[in-house]
C-alpha cells in the first residue's frame, strides 16, 4: 500500500464532519467506505481504503434526506493510513452542487 499525505493547503471549501456512507466505483469494482468529512469541493474516506493519489473513481453519496445516491466523479489527493483518504470532486453539475450545498446548510443549523 502506498501512503502519502494530506495536503491540508490545498483545500478551498470548508469541511463539515459528517457520517455517510459512500459507494466508491473503479478499476478494482466498487466498495463501501464511511465518508468522514465533506465540503463542496471534496471529501474524506475512512482509513481502510488503499488507493494511490491520482485515481479517479465514481462516488455514490447517500444522503440522508434523498431517496437517489448522488453520483460524483472524484480523485484521491492522498492518502495517509491513520486519517484517511482525501479525494477532490471533479466536474460537479449545477444540480449535484446545490444538493451538496443543500445538505452542508442542514449540518451546520
Amino acid at each position: 500500500m502506498q501512503t502519502m499525505s494530506l495536503d491540508l493547503d490545498r483545500r478551498t471549501n470548508e469541511r463539515t464532519d459528517v457520517e455517510l456512507w459512500v459507494d466508491a466505483e473503479g478499476d478494482g469494482g466498487a466498495r463501501a467506505h464511511r465518508a468522514m468529512d465533506l465540503s463542496l469541493g471534496g471529501l474524506r474516506l475512512d482509513r481502510g481504503v488503499p488507493m494511490p493519489t491520482g485515481t479517479r473513481v465514481i462516488l455514490e453519496l447517500r444522503l440522508p434526506d434523498r431517496d437517489a445516491a448522488l453520483r460524483i466523479e472524484a480523485e484521491v489527493t492522498g492518502a495517509q493510513r491513520d486519517r484517511g483518504v482525501g479525494m477532490r470532486f471533479i466536474g460537479l453539475s449545477r444540480e449535484q452542487r446545490v444538493r451538496l450545498a443543500d445538505y452542508l446548510l442542514r449540518c451546520w443549523a
